[in-house]
């Protein structure tokens, strides 16, 4: 890490402090600087002191339970959250991921594997402000929604209008007819790598890859935040206009105006 360069904050959220410890041990390895909370009104009472860059949570807490924190955090911040729980039930993971977490890891874990997806998580946070991050350049396949430039002829493209939205890359924001839509870090980077590859479809393991810079993981994430994204940006989520599911083949982001 280079000298001046602030080490990433993360948050362990976990009443096993053996794991805790084995946990801490791997990130500190990376570079980062982690506090340990064994309770959710802990790591609640730590967020008055310094905000984190990532928190790793465990579902099982005594007293208020992961869920519930992730709730309040939510509520005050975007930083990711990987969430580490023995609970790997649909329903635990279908909640978790709509109150906005951002990958599930269940126990037990290898503690390399989870130290890389944290690592990932942190890079993907800390991207510059712009569109380079959303995908790499040259990777859009062909014209997608209009795309309104700024700095000249020459600029790059930082807008894309679609219908009353515009999605503002630059200021990683989405706005309909100049109201803003709140969208959460990842529903952003989701929907913005669909729509700068517009006409193109993606399999769920693709924007997985893409989007959350993971080879393997829960693919179920990803339908959770295409549904989310769509009750906030379709007239009617249950028949998309925008965002559209094409049988085995994935999801594609449409071109053209309705």
């Amino acid at each position: 890490m280079e000298e001046g360069t602030r080490r990433p904050r993360v948050l362990v959220v976990e009443d096993d402090r053996d794991i805790a410890s084995l946990v801490g041990t791997y990130l500190e390895r990376d570079g980062a600087e982690v506090e340990i909370a064994g309770s959710a009104e802990a790591a609640l009472e730590s967020l008055s002191c310094a905000e984190p860059d990532l928190v790793l949570l465990d579902l099982g807490l005594p007293g208020a339970d992961g869920l519930e924190f992730l709730r309040s955090f939510r509520s005050r911040s975007r930083a990711p959250v990987i969430i580490v729980s023995a609970r790997e039930s649909d329903e635990d993971k279908i909640a978790g991921l709509g109150l906005g977490a951002d990958d599930f890891v269940s126990k037990p874990f290898s503690p390399r594997v989870l130290a890389a997806r944290a690592q990932a998580q942190l890079r993907r946070a800390t991207w510059p402000r712009g569109a380079e991050p959303i995908g790499a350049p040259g990777s859009v396949t062909g014209p997608g929604p209009a795309q309104v430039r700024a700095g000249g002829a020459g600029g790059a493209a930082v807008r894309l209008a679609f219908g009353p939205y515009v999605l503002d890359l630059d200021g990683r924001l989405l706005e309909r007819s100049g109201e803003r839509v709140s969208l959460s870090r990842r529903e952003f980077e989701l929907l913005s790598y669909l729509a700068l590859n517009a006409g193109r479809s993606f399999s769920p393991s693709e924007l997985y890859q893409a989007v959350w810079g993971l080879a393997h993981g829960d693919l179920s994430t990803v339908a959770v935040h295409v549904q989310r994204i769509r009750r906030k940006i379709e007239a009617e989520p249950s028949h998309p206009r925008w965002l559209v599911t094409i049988p085995g083949q994935g999801y594609r982001f449409l071109r053209g105006l309705p």
